[in-house]
């Protein structure tokens, strides 16, 4: 059997990414929940720090002292749309943007149906979704700033890679769309030039202000194997 897709999901929660202010009017904000399913569907609302790594990889402490989400847990009928609003409550005053996770979780709830005598086995297999929004909370004057702080050869299980490290020393985020890194080799002068295409894993992901983030990617064809400088620009 397949596994469910998305495409099965029985609710849609948009956006996906809200922008809130520290203060005044802007720091509500809203999102909205359609069922899209035959059945009722049950959802809890939350929203959560986000804190990643070198990797990339998330954390997600508890939020809940500097939000008030209103309703936290919603009961959609068929057809069904709810909005949800989302009102930051920590400090109005901050100095660089902060990231957090909006969390919409089924919750597996058996409603009532009526009592049928099963004469075979029977496997039920109920597929609950998750949807992960991003939420941040943005003063006014914020900007990202990225650097590329380097670019280096490693074997990797036998295999030449090159590893980039990249760090974002700016006060908002900045998505690394249309990414285009150039190399030049420290042996020959030789230089390539990797589009987005050849970048997969690294174009488009999300620098969080004041965080590094580390890619690694085969080694370019026609570069050879050795020390390199390094230069990007987005497009």
């Amino acid at each position: 059997m397949a596994p469910p897709s998305w495409a099965d999901a029985s609710y849609q929660l948009s956006p996906s990414s809200l922008t809130l202010s520290p203060s005044g009017a802007r720091s509500t904000g809203s999102f909205q929940v359609r069922s899209t399913g035959d059945e009722p569907v049950a959802i809890e609302i939350r929203v959560t720090e986000r804190q990643m790594d070198l990797n990339g990889r998330e954390t997600r402490p508890d939020a809940e002292d500097d939000f008030v989400v209103y309703p936290p847990q919603i009961l959609l009928q068929p057809g069904q749309v709810q909005t949800v609003r989302v009102t930051w409550l920590g400090e109005s005053d901050l100095t660089h943007e902060l990231p957090f996770r909006l969390i919409a979780e089924q919750l597996s709830i058996a409603f009532d149906e009526p009592e049928v005598e099963v004469t075979t086995a029977v496997v039920r297999i109920s597929a609950v979704y998750n949807y992960v929004a991003s939420l941040y909370v943005t003063p006014r004057g914020v900007s990202s700033n990225v650097v590329l702080e380097s670019a280096s050869h490693q074997n990797i299980n036998g295999q030449d890679a090159l590893v980039v490290q990249f760090h974002n020393q700016g006060t908002a985020h900045q998505l690394l769309t249309g990414l285009h890194l150039s190399l030049t080799s420290g042996a020959g002068g030789q230089t390539v030039t990797l589009n987005p295409e050849q970048l997969q894993g690294v174009s488009g992901e999300n620098l969080l202000a004041q965080n590094q983030r580390q890619f690694t990617v085969p080694w370019p064809a026609g570069l050879p194997v050795g020390p390199v400088t390094a230069t990007f620009d987005l497009r």
